[in-house]
């Protein structure tokens, strides 16, 4: 049973980086799109969404890498704020590093916007997370 929980937490740690390095090559790296179609609006909704699951994605490993189900709150905060103040990061370092990337206030607005949509839903599901952590901890 402990080799269980410690690959389980291996699997978080893991899937936390993977997004983590995911957003920042999205965040930096250069797009060349063959086809120039251009849908208003979608560089936002791609913000929204990316944000949304790298907040879920950090409350997980959070919530099930504690030792106790009552830090779902703390998880939920740790998560957010890591997630707001990465994705303020990567338009400063569009601005500063890169000439093929742009820093947008409205990126940052989209970011934030999915982090408190996440934000919502994981209380919505606050009472199942918890009861569910306690069922069947990952981590004890």
């Amino acid at each position: 049973m402990g080799i269980k929980k410690l690959l389980a937490h291996k699997y978080l740690v893991a899937q936390v980086v993977l997004y983590t390095i995911v957003i920042t090559w999205a965040s930096l790296a250069k797009f060349v799109v063959p086809v120039d179609v251009e849908v208003k609006g979608s560089d936002k909704i791609g913000h929204f969404i990316a944000y949304f699951i790298f907040t879920v994605v950090w409350f997980l490993f959070f919530f099930f890498s504690e030792r106790r189900s009552e830090n779902f709150t703390q998880s939920v905060v740790k998560a957010s704020v890591i997630c707001f103040f990465y994705g303020g990061l990567m338009e400063l370092l569009q601005a500063t590093l890169t000439n093929y990337r742009s820093s947008d206030w409205y990126d940052v607005l989209a970011n934030t916007s999915g982090i408190i949509i996440a934000v919502i839903l994981l209380k919505v599901f606050e009472n199942k997370l918890i009861r569910f952590n306690k069922e069947k901890p990952l981590i004890a």
